[in-house]
């Protein structure tokens, strides 16, 4: 899944969608013991391989909510497993606010900035700080979201060091000038480079398609136009409107106690400052007409994405069950494994490509539903047309039971795997709490698998793929005639 691992989550987590959680220290326990009917139609090695296992025991730990004297919205989830605390401070500040304040590419440079330099601390000693302390401190942009991450030792001194580095970072940057131009430079050498690459082309060209004027249509980085005007003034404007305590929500995971945690919180965003909370300011999606785009390209392979802009899930219980479903019959159809009916038929029998992946980018205002691939170029039409058959096939007269069964068992399976690390617990409860999951999510996860029917896998399917909607890009040296 190479490339839509860069926007997605893998089928088994998205299936029960994002499911977030902790630990190995339970507070809650499903005890599932897998039947005969549910391995009936399996096949006779999955069944002697999930004989071995016995009952199946998922522990999901406990997560704290609380808020900090300043109104931050937190989530805590003990783990004494390691001595290692993860912090995610997340502010509603991503590339899709750009144009409110600045120019496209302005969040990804104050991400970028935010970590190379304080009033207090030249970018060097910040650097030296860091690697002082031994932590993993980083700022990203993504088109909804700003984020701070830290992991530190749990050990309260570091702890403290790395903390007091993490409000300097976020309360008081330097933007340096310097800094900025040299940024700058890097970032317009490297999309230059990334025009040599048939994927980054048609990547661009996709969501430009898909989102029109909507804001999430330019890519977070910018482009070579914009990111050139960029100057101080707008990155210093774009981190007094969006950084503050009522646009923030603070995510920790680790080896500490309640009251830690709550001190800590405290002290990280005690000096932010009130503001604006910009969570729900972004406009919905909206369908836009059908079409193919080719953009000639020097390759002897042919990128090709297909896709259109969907609705924002839901999350109450009934739109949970919808997409839970919907991934069910997605695996099915578009997942990564070579079970997928896309990947049966598109490179197993065909031969037309080494992979080919589909799947729901999830963004806070709607989102798009995409499938990925490459060709070779006289083959692309071919390989296209069959592509938007099985998905056609697949809509009209839906998956099996016998799939079904297989996808939901492999999901079961696959539950526990999200509580296998520190890092995957933090991040998943990050998404979910972010995205304003309930909060027993996770512990229902089981339960929406279970009420999942071939009828309910079926309409979701057809709720959320609508192949008369979609736009083809296609980048390579000639354009793939698809007038059949």
């Amino acid at each position: 899944m190479k490339h839509l691992t860069k926007h997605r989550l893998s089928a088994a987590i998205i299936g029960v969608l994002l499911f977030i959680s902790p630990s190995v220290q339970a507070n809650t326990t499903h005890h599932h013991t897998l039947t005969s009917s549910e391995l009936k139609l399996a096949d006779d090695s999955i069944i002697d391989s999930i004989n071995q296992l016995g009952e199946l025991t998922v522990n999901i730990p406990n997560t704290q909510y609380f808020q900090t004297n300043n109104g931050v919205s937190v989530a805590f989830t003990p783990l004494h497993e390691l001595p290692i605390v993860d912090i995610s401070l997340y502010f509603n500040a991503g590339s899709a606010y750009d144009h409110q304040v600045g120019k496209s590419g302005t969040a990804n440079m104050v991400a970028t900035m935010l970590t190379q330099g304080t009033d207090s601390l030249s970018e060097d000693e910040f650097v030296a700080a860091k690697e002082r302390l031994g932590i993993d401190f980083t700022s990203t942009a993504n088109k909804d979201n700003l984020t701070l991450s830290l992991r530190s030792l749990s050990d309260q001194s570091l702890l403290n060091q790395a903390a007091d580095l993490m409000v300097d970072a976020v309360t008081q940057p330097a933007f340096d000038d310097k800094t900025l131009q040299r940024n700058k430079n890097q970032l317009i050498t490297s999309l230059k480079q990334k025009k040599q690459n048939p994927y980054h082309v048609a990547s661009v060209a996709y969501h430009q398609a898909v989102y029109e004027n909507h804001p999430y249509a330019h890519a977070t980085t910018g482009d070579e136009d914009s990111i050139a005007k960029i100057d101080r003034d707008e990155l210093l404007n774009f981190w007094h409107t969006f950084i503050n305590a009522n646009n923030a929500t603070l995510v920790i995971t680790g080896d500490m106690t309640a009251e830690q945690a709550k001190s800590l919180a405290n002290h990280l965003t005690a000096k932010l400052p009130t503001g604006k909370s910009y969570k729900n300011t972004l406009d919905l999606t909206k369908p836009v007409k059908a079409r193919h785009i080719h953009i000639p390209h020097n390759s002897s392979q042919t990128q090709i994405i297909i896709g259109h802009p969907t609705s924002k899930v839901r999350t109450d219980k009934a739109g949970r069950q919808e997409f839970s479903d919907f991934s069910l019959g997605n695996e099915i159809l578009a997942g990564g494994d070579f079970n997928a009916r896309l990947m049966k038929t598109i490179r197993e029998q065909k031969g037309y490509t080494y992979g080919i992946y589909g799947g729901m980018e999830r963004l806070r205002a709607g989102g798009n539903y995409v499938v990925e691939f490459s060709t070779d170029g006289d083959k692309a039409a071919d390989a296209i047309l069959e592509t938007l058959h099985i998905i056609n096939e697949s809509l009209n007269e839906g998956i099996t039971q016998e799939e079904l069964e297989l996808v939901r068992l492999g999901n079961k399976n696959g539950f526990a795997n999200i509580f296998s690390s520190n890092a995957s617990i933090h991040r998943v409860i990050g998404a979910l709490f972010v995205a304003d999951y309930p909060k027993d999510h996770l512990n229902n996860t089981l339960n929406r698998l279970d009420n999942a029917t071939i009828n309910s896998v079926n309409t979701a399917l057809n709720l959320r793929i609508k192949p008369d909607e979609f736009i083809i890009i296609t980048v390579g040296k000639t354009k793939p005639n698809l007038d059949k």
